[in-house]
Parts: structure tokens; sequence; C-alpha cells
């Protein structure tokens, strides 16, 4: 089998190791996951990423609910009442109800801790401590807890203290970091194009969650080697910090950067997106020889007498004119057109890479079949619905990740849940319920 695989050509041999993984066994099978958290899509998606990798993950909703669930698009795509932002991050979750503002309920939540290893939280920093179950007191129950808290400003320091109060949110994190005000457009764009501004999607909350979960896996390892559990505190400003580099520049310079620079790119050109033919396309070429391959085949030679060097390209000053020089001779060819000339100049062994790639609209990535062919796209159905879903982009040759589900209703899993970790039945849950505690 081995002596077949080597004979193998490259492309085949990773597609096979990468698609065929039926059988093969999720990496967080048998790590229990509570995530408590509320109105907290970062939490929201971190579970559901550990959910697809094997955890057990057992999402604790108020008995009315996460409010999570009344979020959609324009207020449409809801199903079954719970709205398309939440149905797609309930991949694979356990949907439970527990009323933490009661002492009963807190009581059980601690039973439930104890048999569990990750708990993930976004209440007001210190409210989990004041009711008795935070890290602190968690910790006593099970020394080897591995506790994430998501927050707006963290659990210390000043305005951890003073705005405490205030939820975390996705605009909040790329405000407060500096990110949203580095996307500005040159001056000379004019508004709203030089004003701050923000993806139309949840970047921010992605971020803070992708955070959250190498947070809990590098937890994880270090719990294996030493027997100890540990809390991970991450604020989404923090995480939108963390790539945030017009702060580097502004300590390395001493003075901020205080006008956009979109669409040139401060440390490169040319690394930029223009208007073409049939719509729009990045195109870079930053190195001297990388730079006369993009004039050479969008037939602007002459350039190379202007921009001669690097230095003579990246001041900001010579970017706005060559930019718009590169815009001028790029925009006759079709996109097709540019990519053929790259692909010829390469087989024809030339010096230096020129790199297109077609500023694609959201219709045209569902069309395109090598996505599909990837697998980066499915297509979930059930009795109730059929909704399309990015996969998550992790191609694991020997511990795949999973969708086995969506669409759990409000506390769907009482009876199974409590059941298995409480050994409650059909009556204990009743008067539960009566006494609002579930």
């Amino acid at each position: 089998m081995e002596e077949d695989n080597k004979k193998k050509e490259w492309r085949e041999y990773a597609r096979e190791i990468t698609s065929e993984v039926r059988f093969k066994p999720e990496v967080l099978q048998g790590i229990r996951v509570l995530d408590v958290s509320v109105a907290n899509p970062s939490a929201n998606i971190t579970s559901s990423l550990l959910a697809e990798l094997g955890a057990e993950v057992i999402k604790v909703e108020p008995p009315e609910g996460d409010p999570l669930r009344e979020i959609s698009p324009f207020g449409e795509f809801y199903f079954d009442g719970t709205g398309l932002d939440f149905l797609i991050e309930s991949r694979n979750k356990k949907f439970i109800t527990l009323n933490l503002e009661k002492e009963e309920g807190r009581e059980l939540f601690k039973r439930m801790v104890s048999r569990s290893d990750v708990v993930i939280e976004s209440f007001q920093p210190g409210w989990m401590d004041e009711k008795g179950i935070g890290y602190r007191q968690l910790r006593e129950i099970r020394p080897d807890l591995i506790y994430l808290a998501f927050s707006a400003y963290g659990h210390f320091g000043p305005k951890a203290e003073e705005l405490s109060k205030i939820p975390d949110s996705n605009l909040l994190g790329l405000a407060n970091s500096g990110f949203m005000y580095s996307t500005k457009e040159l001056p000379e764009a004019g508004e709203p194009y030089n004003l701050p501004t923000a993806p139309g999607f949840w970047m921010g909350y992605y971020l803070c969650a992708l955070w959250g979960v190498c947070g809990v896996l590098l937890s994880l390892i270090h719990r294996n080697r030493t027997g100890e559990g540990q809390m991970i505190d991450v604020t989404s400003t923090e995480a939108a910090s963390k790539i945030t580099q017009q702060l580097i520049w502004s300590h390395a310079f001493g003075e901020p950067l205080e006008i956009g620079v979109l669409p040139l790119d401060p440390a490169v050109f040319s690394y930029s997106f223009y208007e073409i033919k049939d719509g729009y396309a990045f195109a870079s070429g930053y190195t001297d020889a990388n730079f006369k391959a993009l004039i050479t085949q969008i037939e602007a030679e002459h350039l190379m007498e202007k921009y001669p060097t690097v230095f003579d390209r990246i001041p900001l000053e010579k970017q706005r004119q060559a930019y718009k020089d590169v815009q001028e001779a790029i925009k006759k060819f079709t996109f097709k057109e540019l990519a053929e000339r790259m692909v010829k100049w390469g087989e024809e062994g030339k010096e230096g890479v020129a790199i297109y790639a077609k500023v694609m609209t959201s219709k045209e990535v569902l069309e395109d079949e090598f996505w599909w062919d990837k697998g980066d796209f499915t297509v979930y159905k059930d009795r109730r619905f059929s909704l399309l879903l990015p996969t998550t982009p992790w191609r694991l040759s020997e511990t795949p990740f999973r969708l086995k589900w969506l669409g759990k209703r409000v506390g769907e899993n009482n009876y199974q849940v409590y059941k298995e970790l409480l050994g409650f039945g059909r009556e204990d849950l009743e008067d539960l319920h009566k006494n609002n505690i579930i």
C-alpha cells in the first residue's frame, strides 16, 4: 500500500488522504464542553468548531433561549423560530436549558462541571464568580477544568472594571483595535470611501473565536502534559489588534498614520486591486523582477523606466502615481487574458512572477466548481430544511472534522443530557420546569 502511494501523482495522493476519512476518529472525542455563553457569537462559533472536531458540546441556554436565536439577515430566513446566524453555528451541539440566576440551577451546573472538561462563558466579568460558579470555585470541583471567558475588555484593568457592563460586539473590537480606522481609502477618494469602515460580515467575532479555539486546544495539550487546567481570557479587541499592522507602524515611526491608504499597501507595490475590462482584479508585482513581469504582461514596459526599483515605487506619493499608471494600462484586459499571460510567462521560464486574482462576487464563488470539488461547501438537509454551509477549512488526513446535525430547538436535549449526566427522570425535569430552573 505504501509503495502504491509513492507512485501516485501528488495531487491525487493529497486528495485521497484528506478525503478518505469516513471511519477515522475526531481529535476531540471524549472531551465534554459546557457552553453557557449568552448573546455572544464569538463563544457560539468557538463551541461549533470544537463540536466539529469531535467534542461533545452541550449548549446551555436560559429557559427562554439564547437571544442570538432572534438574529437573522434582514429579519428573514427563520427556521423553527431560529435565525440563520444562530442556526449555522448550532453544528453538532446538544441543547439544554438551565437558569443560572437561581441557586438550584447553579448547583446543577456545578454537578455537570464535575463531569466536563471545558466551560465557555460570556457573562459580565466577575458575575460568574459572584454567583459562586466562576473559575476559582469551579476549579475546586474540577482541578483540570479549562475555563474560556469572552468579554469586551477582559477580566482585569481599569477598563475591565469601568466598562464591565458593556457586552462584547463585532464592531466594538474592530473599532477599539484601530482596525476600523486603518481601512480608510486615500483622502482623494472622498466620502464615504475615506471614512473608517469595517467588513460587511462578523470578522471580529470570527477572529475572537479562532483565538478562543486555539486557547482551548493549547490548554488541552498543557493538561495532557501536566494534569492542570487553566483560565483563558479573550477579547475581540485583542484578537483584532493582533492583525492590525498600523499599530506597529505608529510605534516604529513615532507618529500615527492619520490617512487611509487603500487601495494601496504601505509596504509593497504593486499589491492592489484594479478595475479591469470585466470587473476587478488583484494584481501583484513587488520585486523589480516581478514588477517588470507585471507591466510587460499589461503592455506597459515604459513604466520600468519611471519606477526602476522598489524604492521608486514604495513612497506613498510615488505609489499614488504608480497606481494610476498601472490602472490605466490594466483596464483594457479581461481577467482571462491576464491569467493566460501569467501562465504563459511562467511556462516560457521568464524571470519574475506577476500574480492575478479575480475579485469574485458571492454568486461567482458559489458557482465555481473548484471549491465544491474540494468540499468547501455542503448542503445540509433534513426533514425541516435544506441549507448551504461553508465547511470548516481544515483538511485533516487522520482526525477529520464532521458535520452531524443542525438546528436543535431550545431545550431539545434536556431529557437525554440530564439523564446521562445527573440521572434525572422525566418527573424530575417536570419539577425543574415548573420551578423555572430549566
